[in-house]
């Protein structure tokens, strides 16, 4: 743990990497027989838990261009190989604050704040600003963009908010959230890292149908159900629904 004094109170240096991984093995944009296609995700309202179960917020750094103080971007492809329509840009870890304590658990949800989610993304500031995960006909961001590619097949997800009602800047309510509760016990900061496992999210995905398919949060889409079940999230109300099982502890 780094543990450092200002000059109004102490505070604990946290960094929380993540990696994205196909069952046990990490995975890429150039590998096989599974390649990743896009892994990019919002990641809010994180906490720390203590020994004694109690809460306390992690502030993150807002002046590196993937972080503000209450939410980052985590982007796991390099726009190479099967990621050829994402970015160079790898943003594998969240950095912040926290008061110094003894740490055994995380929480985090993915998924932007209601109200920066429906905020104008012409004049929203790194990391909202990025368009590619932008949703102009949902009113909205892509908490999730994921994928990955085989030989004959694949599959894709763009995970958001749906239902909204209003315009950008002017939205009241969204009748599917679509926001995912992620509680990792056993956690401790600076030394476990999350994983992110596609083939849990894609589990009930059939890769040898040579039949491409995705998923774009709509209401009429059948191959969202399984892979939203596997985010904890019902599908058919937007709301969490149990626990779910794409993001776990990686030591």
């Amino acid at each position: 743990m780094i543990l450092a004094a200002s000059c109004s109170k102490p505070y604990l240096g946290v960094k929380i990497p993540f990696v994205a991984t196909w069952g046990g093995e990490t995975i890429g944009c150039s590998d096989a027989p599974v390649a990743l296609s896009d892994l990019r995700f919002y990641v809010s309202e994180l906490e720390l838990v203590d020994s004694g179960g109690r809460p306390h917020g992690l502030e993150l750094h807002a002046n590196l261009p993937w972080q503000q103080s209450d939410l980052a971007l985590i982007d796991l492809e390099n726009g190479k190989g099967a990621c050829a329509n994402g970015t160079s840009d790898l943003f594998a870890y969240v950095v912040g604050n926290a008061p110094p304590d003894e740490y055994k658990g995380l929480r985090f949800t993915v998924g932007v704040p209601f109200d920066s989610n429906h905020s104008n993304p012409l004049a929203a500031s790194a990391p909202l600003d990025d368009p590619a995960m932008h949703w102009h006909w949902r009113s909205g961001y892509k908490f999730i963009r994921a994928g990955v590619k085989t030989l004959n097949d694949g599959y894709w997800i763009h995970v958001g908010s749906s239902g909204c009602e209003g315009t950008v800047g002017n939205i009241s309510a969204c009748r599917f959230p679509n926001r995912t509760a992620v509680e990792m016990k056993d956690f401790v900061p600076n030394a476990d890292t999350v994983r992110v496992d596609l083939k849990a999210f894609f589990a009930a995905i059939d890769f040898d149908d040579a039949e491409p398919a995705d998923c774009s949060s709509g209401p009429a889409e059948s191959a969202c159900i399984m892979p939203f079940a596997a985010l904890g999230i019902d599908f058919e109300s937007g709301n969490v629904s149990g626990a779910q099982r794409v993001f776990s502890l990686h030591q």
